[in-house]
């Protein structure tokens, strides 16, 4: 054998030698980490870097929230997005959206929308929403690859307990640092079922309360609460506590939602965000906006250059013309979209006359189809005008054949 073959040869071995160690050294429970810098049973009164690090009993930390109001500073809508980028493949939420969005209008000061239904495919607010998702999770694939890596289970316990560590950059310690300095920060949480697509989510923390416990994997585990936003309950608080017993969290006020363990997204920055249009004050006794819901059933609405068109006919006023209501956006199957309609000219309930709906298809081969199984047309304050679904409602083809629903 050559020295270079024997060189060669060499170097084989020890990669091989290092990518074993790498693996068991995966594969084996790691020790707990060193004592934090303070003495057994007692933490830093403030994490961050410039905060107040006299060592205190945790339950002198009290309660810490940030100004970050759920009701005043979150949207009014829920999580409830459908996205199908991929063939058949279809993600629920858009969490990480939803959470980046809502922070990046309190951190540069800027009212949230008022809106409170479901932004459609297509429209400014979804586009924006669906851009901060990406960005929520590319810089963190790190993060939630990591948590995959757990063979017959052995991590199980090592990733609980990143959420109870709160000294030498454990997750907790990582919590409570953005809390105490007043920041409101974006959490990961992991599903136990180990995959990399979950479902995960992804919450906002407004603030923490640790009870009587230290962060040190000590007694008094069951006191830590983390208070979030979750766009699953928006407007109001859940709180996140750990159960040892089953190496998982859970919230309080839901505890059928149960992740493995928590990170939080240190790498989230906030983006200066657009203005999104606020639905019209209510005028009394009048209606300045329709709600339509739309409820696309097996056929899809491709758009592009394929799309529906809406037109409102009321007494005494031309006729609203509404093109492109999905705003060339897909509309994929077995999901509903909600369009709201603002009309420059308020009028009584009673003057609404019908809504026609109306396509942009081509016809032919290359042509598309559309089933519409639900249309729903209502006003704000809760007029039902027309109501009614199917199996489809109606088949939309290059016929464009219009569809009146009529409101009276």
């Amino acid at each position: 054998m050559s020295a270079t073959s024997r060189t060669r040869t060499a170097r084989a071995a020890l990669t091989s030698l290092a990518g074993l160690a790498l693996g068991l050294a995966v594969l084996t429970p790691q020790p707990a980490a060193a004592a934090g810098p303070c003495p057994d049973g007692k933490v830093w009164a403030q994490a961050h870097a410039t905060g107040d690090h006299r060592c205190v009993s945790p339950t002198e930390v009290g309660r810490r929230m940030t100004p970050f109001d759920p009701a005043r500073h979150g949207f009014r809508f829920d999580n409830q997005f459908q996205t199908q980028p991929v063939a058949e493949v279809r993600f629920g939420g858009l969490c990480g959206g939803w959470s980046y969005a809502a922070l990046d209008h309190f951190f540069h000061g800027r009212p949230i929308p008022t809106q409170n239904t479901v932004p459609p495919d297509g429209s400014v607010l979804h586009r924006y929403l669906y851009d901060r998702q990406i960005e929520s999770i590319t810089p963190n694939l790190d993060k939630w690859t990591e948590l995959t890596v757990n063979p017959f289970g052995w991590r199980t316990a090592e990733f609980f307990n990143w959420g109870l560590q709160g000294f030498n950059g454990g997750r907790l310690q990582e919590l409570r640092e953005g809390i105490d300095a007043g920041r409101p920060v974006p959490l990961g949480l992991f599903k136990p079922t180990g995959n990399l697509l979950g479902p995960h989510h992804q919450v906002i923390a407004v603030g923490y309360e640790l009870g009587r416990y230290a962060g040190d994997f000590g007694p008094h585990q069951t006191d830590l609460r983390i208070f979030v936003l979750d766009p699953n309950f928006p407007g109001r608080v859940s709180t996140l506590v750990p159960q040892p017993s089953t190496h998982t969290y859970t919230y309080l006020e839901h505890p059928d939602k149960v992740w493995r363990t928590y990170f939080v997204d240190t790498r989230y920055r906030p983006r200066n965000p657009p203005v999104f249009p606020n639905p019209p004050a209510p005028v009394p006794h009048m209606v300045n906006e329709l709600i339509v819901e739309l409820t696309t059933g097996g056929d899809d609405l491709r758009g592009g250059s394929d799309n529906v068109n809406a037109t409102i006919e009321i007494d005494g006023q031309p006729a609203v013309v509404v093109p492109n209501l999905n705003r060339g956006a897909r509309w994929i199957g077995w999901h509903t979209q909600t369009v709201r309609i603002p009309l420059t000219r308020p009028a009584p309930p009673a003057h609404f006359a019908r809504l026609t709906l109306t396509t942009t298809f081509g016809g032919g081969i290359g042509g598309d189809n559309w089933n519409l199984d639900r249309l729903k047309i209502s006003s704000p304050q809760g007029k039902v005008f027309f109501e009614r679904s199917g199996a489809p409602l109606v088949r939309f083809t290059g016929d464009n054949r219009p569809f009146i629903a009529p409101l009276r």
